[in-house]
Formats: C-alpha cells, sequence, structure tokens
C-alpha cells in the first residue's frame, strides 16, 4: 500500500469518526447524576434532569470525562450560559451539554483542513485562506447547532409533558371523586399513569415527601426546573383543596381540556406553517416541470 492510499484511507477513517461524533452529540441523551439526585432528595439544589432518558446512564459525560467539566467552566460561552431549564427537560447535564460544544466545535475546525489536505493529494491545489475561513466558519456553525437542538428537543419534550399532564389531571380528578385525600390522590395518580412524565411526576413526589414537604411543593420544583407551568397551576390547585377542603375534581378536568385545546390549537399551527412552507418548493417544481413540457416547442420555434 502506497502512502497516498495509506493518507486517503486514513482521512476517511477520521471523517467517518468525527461524522459518528456528531450523530452522538445530537441524538444522545443523558441520565441525571447519583450525587444531584441524592443532593435533590436531601433538600439540596443540585436539579434533576427530568427529560426522556435512556437506562445507559450519562454515556457522553463518561466518554468526554473530564473534558467537558473544564469546558463548562472555563467557556462561559459553551458551559455558563447553557440553557438550564431546557437540559433539565431532554435530560442534559451541563458539562455533557459544554462538551458537545466544544467537540463538534473542534471537529469543525479540524474537518476542512482534513479534506484540504485529502484534495491536495489528489492533486487539486486550493488557496490557504480557504481552509482557514471555512474552518473557523464551520466551529462556528457547528458551536451554534448544539443550541438549536438543545432547543428543538426541549420544545418536543415539554410538548409531550403537556400531553401527559391532560391525563394526570383527569386521573387525580378522579381519584378525588373516589375520596381521596389531594396528596394521595397526586401520589397515586402518578402511579398508575406509563411514560418518562409519570415516573418524573412521581420522583418529584417523592423527593417532596421525603423533603418533609408538601406534594404540590415538589411539583412548582419540577415546573420551575423544566419550564412548564401547568404543573405550578395543578400545585396551586391541589394546594388550594387542601387548605380549604374545596372539591377540585371539576377545576381538574376544566384545566385538562382547556390544555387539550390549546395544544390541538399548537399542533393545528405547526401544521399550517409546515404547510406553508412546502408552497414554495411546490411551485418551483411547477414551474421547472412547465418549463421542461414546453422547452422542445420553444426550441424549435427559435430555430426556425
Amino acid at each position: 500500500m502506497s502512502g497516498t492510499q495509506a493518507l486517503l484511507i486514513g482521512s476517511g477513517a477520521l471523517v467517518g469518526l468525527g461524522a459518528f461524533l456528531l450523530l452522538r452529540a445530537v441524538l444522545v441523551v443523558e441520565q441525571p447524576r447519583l450525587a444531584d439526585a441524592l443532593a435533590r432528595l436531601d433538600g439540596g439544589a443540585a436539579p434533576v434532569p427530568v427529560g426522556p432518558m435512556p437506562d445507559e446512564g450519562d454515556r457522553w459525560a463518561r466518554a468526554t470525562g473530564r473534558v467537558g467539566a473544564w469546558a463548562a467552566a472555563r467557556l462561559p460561552a459553551a458551559g455558563r450560559s447553557a440553557p438550564s431549564q431546557a437540559l433539565a427537560v431532554i435530560g442534559w447535564t451541563p458539562e455533557g451539554y459544554a462538551a458537545r460544544k466544544v467537540g463538534l466545535a473542534a471537529f469543525g475546525a479540524v474537518f476542512v483542513p482534513l479534506l484540504t489536505a485529502v484534495l491536495g493529494v489528489t492533486g487539486v491545489r486550493v488557496p490557504v485562506v480557504v481552509p482557514v475561513a471555512g474552518s473557523l466558519a464551520l466551529a462556528g456553525v457547528l458551536f451554534l447547532v448544539v443550541d438549536l437542538v438543545v432547543r428543538d428537543q426541549a420544545a418536543e419534550a415539554r410538548g409531550q409533558m403537556r400531553r401527559a399532564l391532560a391525563s394526570y389531571l383527569d386521573l387525580v380528578s378522579l381519584r378525588r371523586d373516589a375520596s381521596e385525600g389531594p396528596t394521595i390522590a397526586l401520589e397515586r395518580a402518578a402511579g398508575v399513569g406509563e411514560g418518562w412524565v409519570f415516573r418524573q411526576i412521581t420522583d418529584a413526589l417523592v423527593a417532596a415527601r421525603l423533603a418533609g414537604d408538601p406534594p404540590w411543593d415538589g411539583l412548582r420544583r419540577m415546573a420551575a426546573d423544566t419550564g412548564v407551568g401547568e404543573l405550578a397551576d395543578v400545585a396551586d390547585i391541589a394546594e388550594v383543596a387542601a387548605s380549604e377542603g374545596a372539591s377540585i375534581a371539576p377545576t381538574l378536568r376544566a384545566r385538562a381540556q382547556s390544555l387539550r385545546v390549546q395544544l390541538l390549537a399548537e399542533e393545528e399551527t405547526a401544521a399550517n406553517t409546515a404547510s406553508e412552507k412546502l408552497t414554495a418548493p411546490v411551485a418551483l417544481l411547477s414551474i421547472a416541470f412547465l418549463l421542461l413540457f414546453l422547452y422542445p416547442a420553444l426550441a424549435r420555434l427559435m430555430a426556425t
């Protein structure tokens, strides 16, 4: 094997590894660290990620080791400005967030010079300014891509939480109709449901009970961590029922219905927006097809 072939094979392997790491950074979500969870149960201030999380644990944080912690502590743009609520919803840690940003930026900075070197081996010469400017531009774009991924995944996770919360409200109202107290109704309704949202509601209620707080305080903390204000509404309704002995079943059902109407309106808006985005491509495709259909006749007319 010649040196040129070895360089091409090595370059292709590095590019494939970079693409794998890019997909991993975008798709992998994380499990909360045990220390943070124990601190939360003890009444500490450490937030517990509440997003949809796999059983494998914080694989990205383990893979990056100390890089994420170093980046989160020393690079303000990478770690200190991390959107804490969005990270909590999707289950990312600040260290994993910073490691993703730094890792993707480093990949972008290396990819263009590597591609330029491969082209140089094949005989294609480009000016020096091209790989320099390209590497800086790609590094900056990939550095910001992580924020877009966090925003989109957090929006999707909050939508899932609101849909599950509508069902949770119905379950709590049924428990209240069975003459159960607010505390028992909240906990048993959360235990009946399935899915990561109900598990996280159960964890929040258990954490509040172990800390000696009422369950609605646990829901309020969960609402503050995730940015889902509807959880705070449920906490307010349950607190009023506990303090004043009011019947909250009709209120809960009405709140669930209004939440479903709101979610339906948001989905219709998103569908209309997606349909409008398709208008321009369809129009351009129609024009291109019309030109292709008329080209032979126009060519013959211009030839005569």
